[in-house]
């Protein structure tokens, strides 16, 4: 069957008050991205709304004439939309049916993200790799890539967010920079860790995150013969597998997902809930694992465990990310989570 795909076709509507495009995919994020580049502004809204006949969900585009004053904003919007394929519903006014009116401050502006990633040696290659490759080629909106040796010598304030890629860090994140870093984000600053980056903030007085152990960790003798030895180690293993999460659906990190989300877990190590901060997605006390190898041990530590937190510190926060979403650039459901941390938080403030 010849089956031609629908094009999507968007009109210049001069009459209008606002555009809004939706928000649930990696695509809609690219255009976002585009529009920034091209200097538009737009806002999303952190509350379901109705308005001329449609109800839209949490972190819908709302792209205002009064935001954007110049003779090309129509023209220069259509052309992004129907070039990504996004679906633009103008409307007449801001006043809402349902829900909140688009001058509320639930609908916050987005401001263009100055994105810096660590590098080098003490990063992971691999989880490097996806990040750039994550920017570059899906989101198509610019990074800047820093020498993790040369954490030090950074000028913090010329960027907005921070990625802090898998790797050690134990000699670049030391108390000093750690100090640096923490005044950055409260003065608004993102600040994004995945994998083992968060080590460097576990267990410290200064930061919520703290590690989790079971009983049998917290035993400081092994007397284990040598002979079992190595089964007894691959019972403190999860080499791939994937647990089902809960979410915060209300929190701008987990907009454009339902209440569940599918997580491929590559280690054994796991948090607590956040006591000061949002559990954005988390494990619950009946998690188990849906498929892949965990091992007996390692397995106890998951349930009640972290999965994607924000701890927020002054005007800023750390986006906390167990689990790496962007995992070899094949596990696409997790792609929208780094979306979601790089421009929908803290970015409502001016640069």
């Amino acid at each position: 069957l010849n089956i031609k795909s629908i094009t999507i076709k968007n009109s210049i509507d001069k009459s209008s008050y606002a555009y809004i495009s939706k928000w649930n995919s990696l695509a809609d994020a690219t255009f976002l991205g585009a529009l920034l580049k091209a200097n538009i502004t737009p806002r999303f809204s952190e509350k379901p709304f109705s308005i001329a006949g449609k109800s839209y969900q949490r972190g819908t585009l709302i792209i205002l004439r009064n935001d954007n004053r110049n003779d090309s904003f129509d023209d220069k919007l259509v052309a992004i939309a129907n070039k990504h394929q996004r679906k633009l519903f103008s409307v007449k006014s801001g006043f809402v049916s349902a829900g909140v009116d688009f001058g509320s401050y639930s609908v916050k502006p987005i401001n263009k993200q100055n994105i810096a990633v660590l590098s080098g040696k003490e990063t992971s290659s691999l989880s490097f790799g996806e990040i750039w490759h994550f920017f570059e080629t899906q989101l198509h909106y610019p990074i800047t890539n820093i020498d993790a040796s040369d954490f030090e010598n950074i000028k913090y304030t010329n960027y907005d967010v921070i990625i802090i890629p898998d790797g050690n860090y134990k000699k670049v994140l030391t108390k000093e920079n750690l100090e640096k870093l923490k005044q950055w984000v409260q003065s608004g600053g993102t600040l994004i860790a995945i994998g083992n980056a968060l080590m460097p903030f576990a267990n410290k007085k200064e930061f919520s995150l703290k590690e989790k152990k079971t009983n049998e960790e917290k035993i400081s003798v092994d007397l284990t013969i040598y002979a079992d030895r190595e089964r007894k180690n691959v019972t403190k293993l999860i080499t791939g597998s994937i647990f089902k999460s809960l979410l915060d659906p209300t929190h701008p990190l987990a907009f454009g997902y339902g209440k569940t989300y599918f997580s491929l877990k590559l280690g054994s190590t796991s948090f607590e809930y956040l006591k000061k901060g949002n559990n954005v997605a988390y494990f619950d006390e009946t998690t188990k694992t849906v498929s892949g190898f965990a091992g007996s041990t390692a397995v106890k530590k998951v349930p009640k465990s972290l999965l994607f937190g924000e701890e927020k510190l002054g005007n800023g926060s750390i986006i906390y990310m167990v689990d790496n979403p962007l995992f070899r650039s094949f596990w696409e459901n997790g792609k929208l989570f780094v979306a979601n941390a790089v421009f929908l938080l803290n970015s409502d403030k001016l640069n």
